[in-house]
Parts: structure tokens; C-alpha cells; sequence
């Protein structure tokens, strides 16, 4: 499958144009950039074809599907235009910052034909399932609070995008999404109430640190937190009556050599469990594959816009 990617941000680079040229069946065949950056991905990469404007690599007849890793606030724009011509469409997340405009991007790219999946590359790790598993065989007893923490500390003194709130900046966008968006898959429930409370920044405006909590349907409890200011954490805890499930590098496995590393704690006693899986190359293969045999995204679009739902409704707390 030949592959185009719509603009030059560092996960293109470092993650996903890696993960293609991992994956046998993919060719990213051109890049397109506003800056003048797609030379350079093109040497690097040995990319044959590049274009200085995103409509021209939309264009191209020969690109089957394309990757959008631009800042949040452009995602819904360019997957619909993207999908009007007729081009699969793999969005970075978040897909989009209102339930609203993720539901007109999903119908955009089913009226068109095309596939459409947000790049919620942690869950295509095996981990994820394996928690499952222990869950459902009852390692943990009945499911009481899962706790998510991402967070990162950097240098905020000068221009980042994260800290732009007219692009969809903050941390609660950037991060904290993982959070919402893996306790949901993990329980698969729908969400009763939120709360939240947040670190406002007075110069950009965006959150610092957010904490949030979901009481869903079932009566479990998610808290979910998440930081520009606090040390690196990426990872998930499901507390049962029984027992404790930990998930250290629940998002960023890939840092730590594509493994998963899950503790499972009851009756006094721990247990390590290693799953390994490099996420991002399963999540372009799973994608390829989708493609070819015409499967359905249903289930990653009703978790894309149930997230949706309570990031928007978040946010709204946190920026009232």
C-alpha cells in the first residue's frame, strides 16, 4: 500500500514512517509539508515523491492512504478532504477536540469509501488484551477503580503547540486522552458522570496538570491524571477486590524495546507478566489489513466518539 504523510511533526518521523518501512506490504511513497521539511523526511527516508502543499500529495493518484499527523484542530479538515479524494485516512489523535466533528469525520470517510482510524497506536499492544484476559478470569476479583497516569515535564519557556489553546494544546488533550480513552477500552462501559479539576496556565491558557474521574454505568471509579509538569509516567492500574493489576509502560512500550511489563498482585502474592508487540508497525498492519479485506472500523469509531464525548465534556470543566 502506498503510503502518503500530511505534514512534518516529530511522530511521523520518529514512530509512524518507521513503523511503514517495518511493514513488507507498505511503501510511503510521498510526503507533504508547508515548511520545507518533506525534503528533508524524503532524504531521510528515501521517500520518492514530496509536494509543498497538502492538496498536491491529495491529488496524487498513485497514494492509496494517508497518514495525518497535523496539529489537533486541523485533523477534522484534513481527513474529510482527505477522504474526498478518495484516500484512507489514519489520523493521529486526538481524531478531533468535539464528539461532533469526530462523528462528521467518520461519516465523511464512510460516504466516501474509505477507511477512517484514529491512531490510538497503545491499544494495537498485546498488553492491553492480556489485562483483559486476567480481568474476565477474575485474577482480581470484581473491578472497583482503575487509575491512569501520563505526564511529562519540558521546557515551557518558549513556542510549543501543546501550549497553544487556539490549536487544541494542553495536557488534557495530549496526554490525557490516553487516559480516558484506555480505561474505556480496557471496561468497555459507558460513562455515568465526570469530574475534574486542573492547573490552568495564565500565559497560554491550556492546562498543566488536570485530574479527572468517571463514574461508569457499572459503578466503577477512573481517575484519570495527567501533567506538563510532573516526571515521566506512563501507566495504568485496575484495582479489584481481589487483587491489583499494574501496567508500567501502558502507552509508550516502545520505548522500553516494544515490552510490556504487567504486575499482578492478590492474596499477598506478585506476579510479572511479559507481552511484547512493537505497537505502532501492528497498528499500520492492522490498518493494511482492514483495507484489503474491506473489514469494518465500527468498534474503533463508537470508542473514538465515546472518548469524544467525555474529553468534551471535561474540557468544559476544566475551562469554565
Amino acid at each position: 500500500m502506498r503510503w502518503g504523510i500530511l505534514g512534518a511533526a516529530n511522530i511521523a518521523k520518529k514512530a509512524i514512517i518507521p513503523a511503514l518501512q517495518r511493514t513488507e506490504e507498505a511503501q510511503v511513497y510521498a510526503a507533504a509539508s508547508l515548511s520545507g521539511k518533506e525534503k528533508v523526511f524524503a532524504e531521510e527516508f528515501n521517500i520518492p515523491k514530496t509536494y509543498d502543499t497538502y492538496e498536491g500529495l491529495l491529488s496524487d493518484p498513485e497514494i492509496e492512504a494517508v497518514y495525518i499527523p497535523l496539529p489537533n484542530h486541523l485533523h477534522k479538515e484534513w481527513t474529510i478532504k482527505a477522504a474526498q479524494a478518495g484516500k484512507h485516512v489514519l489520523c493521529e489523535k486526538p481524531a478531533a477536540l468535539t464528539t461532533g466533528d469526530g462523528q462528521e469525520m467518520i461519516q465523511a470517510c464512510e460516504q466516501q469509501g474509505v477507511l477512517f482510524l484514529e491512531a490510538f497506536m497503545y491499544q494495537f499492544h498485546p498488553q492491553h488484551e492480556k489485562v483483559k484476559e486476567l480481568i474476565k478470569e477474575g485474577s482480581i476479583g470484581d473491578v472497583r477503580l482503575v487509575r491512569t497516569s501520563f505526564s511529562f515535564n519540558f521546557d515551557r519557556s518558549g513556542y510549543n503547540i501543546r501550549l497553544d489553546s487556539e490549536k487544541g494544546g494542553g495536557a488534557f488533550w495530549d496526554v490525557g486522552c490516553y487516559g480516558v480513552h484506555s480505561a474505556l477500552h480496557i471496561m468497555e462501559e459507558e460513562v455515568k458522570s465526570v469530574t475534574a479539576v486542573a492547573n490552568i496556565d495564565d500565559e497560554s491558557g491550556v492546562d498543566l496538570t488536570t485530574g479527572a474521574s468517571l463514574l461508569l454505568e457499572n459503578g466503577v471509579v477512573v481517575q484519570v491524571d495527567c501533567s506538563f509538569e510532573s516526571e515521566g509516567r506512563n501507566e495504568y492500574q485496575v484495582i479489584g477486590s481481589e487483587g491489583t493489576l499494574t501496567v508500567h509502560d501502558a502507552y509508550r512500550p516502545d520505548k522500553q524495546n516494544h515490552i510490556g511489563k504487567i504486575t499482578l498482585r492478590n492474596q499477598d502474592k506478585e506476579q510479572e507478566l511479559i507481552e511484547t508487540g512493537d505497537q505502532y508497525r501492528i497498528q499500520v498492519e492492522r490498518f493494511m489489513d482492514a483495507v484489503q479485506k474491506g473489514v469494518s472500523f465500527e468498534k474503533y469509531h463508537k470508542e473514538t466518539l465515546r472518548y469524544l464525548q467525555v474529553m468534551e465534556d471535561i474540557s468544559k470543566l476544566i475551562n469554565q
